[in-house]
C-alpha cells in the first residue's frame, strides 16, 4: 500500500494523499459519512473549479487525495486500481 501512496503522490499537480482511519478526528473529514457514501462504490471524485478530492476505500481505511485542478485523472485511477 505504501507504494502505491507514494506513486499517487508523484502524479503532477497532486498536492497531498492521507490515509485516513476511523480514529483520524483532525483531518476535518467526517470518517463515518464518508464511509456511508463509499459502501456501494470503491471510489467518490469531487471536482471542482479549485481542484479535485478523491476518496478511495481501502480495508477499514479511506484514502484522501487532494489536487490541483488540471490532476490526470486517468493516471490517479491507473493507481488506484493497481490496489487490491
Amino acid at each position: 500500500m505504501q507504494d502505491s501512496i507514494d506513486a499517487l503522490r508523484q502524479i503532477p499537480h497532486v498536492l497531498s494523499v492521507e490515509l485516513i482511519d476511523e480514529g483520524a478526528v483532525d483531518s476535518g473529514v467526517d470518517v463515518a459519512l464518508i464511509q456511508r457514501l463509499l459502501s456501494s462504490k470503491k471510489k467518490l471524485s469531487l471536482i471542482g473549479k479549485e481542484g479535485c478530492a478523491v476518496f478511495f476505500s481501502y480495508k477499514s481505511s479511506i484514502v484522501l487525495i487532494k489536487s490541483k485542478p488540471n490532476v490526470n485523472l486517468g493516471a490517479l485511477d491507473l493507481v488506484l486500481d493497481s490496489i487490491k
